[in-house]
């Protein structure tokens, strides 16, 4: 993961204040489940969803995933692609059952693989590393849908 995806990422919450924080906590646009299994990144990614209104779990692996779609009024699931305990068609069913949307994230998987799991099911693949814009525009999209 090149370092300068994480820095501009963890460098989103430096330009908001705390007075802003605490109105933006207050705006919920929905709630997110992401998997990234490097802490920096998955921090990172939970801090700028947080500041735009989006209440995130963060999971660490398909276990704790099974537990927060069986539990939870969600709006989607971001999981990266390449997950050391679970497949990307196993998430994909997973959410499928409880008409979820998922949005794949990775930096090594070949194009054709992302076709792939977008034919599977997946609303997008965003290779890392991804304009922040891109992530937070298509959840917008989602969460409209939902509340429209």
């Amino acid at each position: 993961m090149p370092l300068a995806f994480r820095k501009s990422l963890a460098g989103q919450g430096d330009r908001i204040d705390s007075k802003d924080r605490a109105i933006k906590e207050e705006v919920k646009k929905g709630e997110l489940v992401l998997i990234e299994p490097d802490v920096s990144v998955r921090d990172a990614l939970v801090l700028l969803l947080r500041e735009k209104g989006w209440k995130v779990l963060a999971a660490g692996d398909c276990e704790q995933l099974r537990a927060m779609v069986a539990g939870g009024s969600l709006t989607a699931v971001i999981s990266e692609s390449t997950l050391p305990d679970c497949a990307p068609g196993e998430i994909l069913e997973l959410c499928s059952e409880h008409d979820l949307p998922v949005v794949f994230t990775g930096h090594d998987l070949p194009l054709q693989g992302a076709v792939d799991l977008i034919r599977q099911g997946a609303i997008d693949f965003l290779d890392k590393p991804f304009p922040q814009s891109r992530l937070l525009d298509l959840l917008d999209r989602l969460a409209d849908r939902q509340n429209g």
